[in-house]
């Protein structure tokens, strides 16, 4: 967003990456460093550079691109009127931001102020400190990742903060459109509980819809869907592939040599082949042992069935398709060899963050260089009056689509008639004996329909796709005929946005390839959410998340210490690519008023998830090796870690972060055996951490998780239950955050689903129920041109459809 100045106070990891992704889409990014430096300067991986320097990875990431400067308190009032959009970081202490707030109204009324803390601003928790940990507890992934018998285990890198960054990024772009269209600033509100929460794939729908608890199955994705997990090979390596629906089943059983499988009709249902997933391991195994990772991974490929080696991220780094894409760009200041990510998508005009500058380096430059009464010439943007055409499956693109709906964009999605599926002669059905609480029966599981109940119109009622869809109209349109292709053509002419997230090929099959599309509308924007990018050997990949983040190199960065990979217990990368892509797209309409023309977008969900390991990625290639996975410990601190509760699984995160809170749990604790590090420092606690451990977990082990966590806060020690997303669903602080929300479906009725993780001050959130297939098709039509008599004729002659076509 070329024009805009930002100034970030440093603070956390979350709010430094919402400064790098604006100077990623060309912001003028000012970082206000303490006398002591930033926070990020004190963060691991460390690496030596090539002039025998000691350097912070996190730091020389993170803060690249942007001015570094020391302000007093007078500058910071000056500093806070230039500013359009002011990055905040709460660590439980909402009173203190709201008076900063008032201070950068008074300096500058159209500001933006967008806070990024654990919790949020209001709330039982808005007192409540976080860390990385605990932001993976709070918002329900801890609990989902691990093995089924173990203590669950948090990500390799701080990734649950990078989510809550991107959020709070969509969030003051959303404001700042606002505010130079209004000429009013507001605050915005982001608690990473409610971002990692609202990044589920079904999990807390899957609460609202049938009272069952979402397990974490260690290499498996959990309950519905097999195979669609990891692999040993026969020589040593892994690999990750995934066939969840009909014929990639087939596929998979036919390069394993397990056809005897397809023989049992039962296994078609996806969810009836994870409850029967040792026994399809015992059949696949003796061709996974026949083959290296390399041959099995060519073999299903060639077969279209999706799967990548596990990679880690050196040999990611060397990988053809990063070197054609150019994904990693060199710092050749820290050493030969050394590179991270470059962007973490592709934007015409806008250049890649270069290494960051000295402690204060900038200050006097951007004193002299402030001034208040210039005249500048920033774009007017209003979201109400923008449409988004969108095609897409599945989990990213949809998201994607969902959260601007959510924000007033009217966002029109294309559906083929078949995409929910066919309408079966006689629809599916329950059965008898489920009750609330149970799994649904494995032949209605993987939809999650409400009540565990198809329904009449099945197609209608699938709480994974209403997750995804709400907030958008719906056409149902087959596209592959003459008068269907006619509407898509313009349709796409008055669009401002055309978001796909279809293979290259399947894309201009359809005639939606960004230059299709702008060769019909020289104003478009358009944006391609592939797996790995449009360019490169694997355009043309399958890319499930899994896929993805094994090939990323994040399944070998997590896991228990010691041992294996280990996958996160949701589909993680969609939720990345789908934030990152709504970024992207409302700094390409920024960019399209600046420029008057077409704007496209190549993002590659690959590179979005490896723009959130950037400083592991650094740490890689700097010191030659990946870093070593760490379970639940901290590179920084110590003690750390997931510890055993009273009750069924239950489990509580803390992390200790400095000498006085390490006081604090000793006093909390009152056990014997830590008597002679009572007056112990990080060194001490790091070499006893083990007996730390033993004693942390003697006393939580007769606490409640939420008791625990709230005995650890009142004592100033970050903290959280390991949250169930039936816990999330029913948790005091997400309903006084109003994060659930509830509407009105014809099909299904008054069911809640996870809301927008985004506070504003001003700017309006507009949630609508989900689309019943074609539901919108007169009304969208009739707005091109075509008469209701249109309509009804085209419907009946199928290229229009409000219900599936027949199985």
């Amino acid at each position: 967003m070329r024009g805009i100045r930002v100034l970030e106070l440093a603070g956390s990891i979350a709010g430094a990456y919402c400064g790098r992704l604006f100077a990623c889409i060309g912001g003028d990014v000012a970082l206000v460093e303490p006398p002591d430096g930033a926070p990020t300067r004190r963060l691991g991986p460390w690496i030596t550079d090539s002039q025998g320097t000691r350097r912070s990875a996190t730091h020389e990431y993170l803060d690249a691109g942007k001015k570094s400067v020391v302000l007093s308190e007078s500058e910071l009032d000056l500093a806070f009127g230039w500013a359009d959009v002011v990055i905040s970081s709460s660590d439980g202490d909402p009173r203190a931001i709201e008076a900063r707030h008032e201070r950068i109204a008074a300096a500058n009324p159209q500001a933006v102020h967008v806070v990024l803390s654990g919790f949020g601003l209001t709330g039982p928790y808005a007192c409540w400190r976080s860390t990385p940990i605990v932001d993976w507890a709070s918002g329900g992934y801890l609990y989902l990742t691990g093995e089924p018998q173990r203590e669950p285990v948090q990500g390799g890198g701080p990734w649950a903060a990078y989510i809550a960054g991107t959020t709070a990024a969509v969030g003051a772009q959303v404001a700042l459109i606002n505010a130079v269209r209004t000429g009013r600033g507001e605050l915005v509100d982001v608690g990473a509980m409610e971002a990692v929460a609202a990044a589920h794939q079904w999990s807390l729908t899957m609460y609202t819809h049938t009272g069952a608890i979402k397990k974490r199955w260690g290499l498996r994705i959990g309950e519905a869907h097999y195979p669609m997990t990891l692999w040993q090979c026969g020589d040593g390596g892994w690999i990750v592939a995934g066939a969840p629906n009909r014929d990639q089943w087939e596929r998979f059983c036919i390069t394993t040599d397990s056809v005897l499988l397809m023989a049992d009709d039962a296994m078609y249902a996806p969810a009836e082949r994870f409850e029967r997933a040792d026994e399809i391991d015992a059949h696949v195994a003796p061709w996974f042992a026949q083959h290296s990772a390399e041959e099995a991974v060519a073999l299903l490929q060639a077969n279209r069935v999706p799967a990548s080696r596990v990679l880690d991220f050196a040999q990611m780094m060397q990988e053809e398709q990063v070197a054609v894409r150019e994904s990693l760009e060199p710092r050749t200041d820290l050493g030969d060899g050394v590179r991270t990510i470059a962007l973490p998508f592709r934007l015409a005009g806008v250049e890649s963050p270069q290494r960051p500058s000295a402690h204060g380096a900038d200050t006097a430059g951007f004193l002299d260089g402030i001034r208040l009464d210039d005249e500048r010439h920033l774009p007017e943007l209003d979201l109400s009056s923008m449409r988004v055409v969108e095609f897409s499956l599945a989990w990213a693109g949809p998201f994607a689509g969902r959260i601007l709906g959510d924000l007033g964009v009217d966002v029109v999605k294309v559906e083929h008639p078949a995409s929910r599926g066919l309408r079966e002669a006689e629809p599916p059905s329950r059965g008898d004996g489920w009750k609330w609480g149970d799994l649904a029966p494995a032949a209605v599981r993987a939809e999650v329909f409400p009540d565990a109940d198809p329904g009449e119109r099945p197609w209608n009622r699938m709480g994974i796709w209403n997750k995804m869809n709400r907030s958008k109209r719906s056409v149902a349109l087959d596209a592959k005929t003459e008068e269907g292709s006619t509407i898509l053509q313009r349709l796409i002419g008055e669009a401002d946005v055309v978001l796909h997230n279809y293979s290259p090929r399947g894309a201009r099959s359809l005639g939606i390839a960004g230059d299709q599309v702008e060769a019909i509308n020289d104003r478009v924007v358009s944006i391609a959410m592939t797996g790995f990018g449009e360019t490169g050997p694997m355009a043309g990949f399958a890319a499930y998340g899994p896929i993805l983040e094994a090939f990323s190199g994040f399944d070998e960065a997590m896991g228990y210490a010691g041992e294996g990979p280990m996958r996160v217990g949701v589909a993680f990368p969609d939720a990345v690519g789908g934030l990152h892509g709504v970024v992207a797209m409302l700094a390409a309409l920024w960019e399209r008023e600046l420029s008057g023309g077409a704007a496209h977008i190549d993002l590659s969900q690959f590179e979005t998830l490896l723009a959130i390991a950037g400083e592991l990625l650094l740490a890689t290639s700097a010191e030659g090796a990946a870093p070593r996975r760490h379970g639940n410990r901290s590179i920084d601190h110590a003690p750390q870690g997931v510890y055993p509760c009273a009750g069924d699984d239950g489990w509580v995160a803390l992390t200790v972060q400095d000498d006085a809170e390490w006081k604090r749990l000793m006093a909390l604790l009152q056990d014997d055996a830590l008597t002679d590090l009572e007056a112990g420092d990080l060194t001490a606690r790091r070499a006893a951490h083990d007996d730390i451990d033993a004693a942390i977990s003697r006393w939580t082990r007769s606490r409640s998780p939420l008791d625990a966590a709230r005995q650890l806060q009142a004592a100033g020690i970050a903290a959280a239950p390991a949250f169930t997303n039936g816990d999330i669903v029913g948790n005091e602080h997400i309903v006084a955050r109003d994060f659930m929300v509830e509407y009105d479906h014809p099909d299904v009725g008054r069911r809640a689903f996870p809301g927008l993780p985004i506070h504003f001050e001003r700017s309006p959130v507009r949630i609508a129920p989900p689309p019943t297939l074609g539901q919108h098709n007169g009304e969208v039509l009739m707005a091109l041109g075509y008469s209701a008599a249109d309509v009804e004729r085209l419907e009946a002659i199928g290229v229009l459809a409000c219900e599936p076509p027949p199985a």
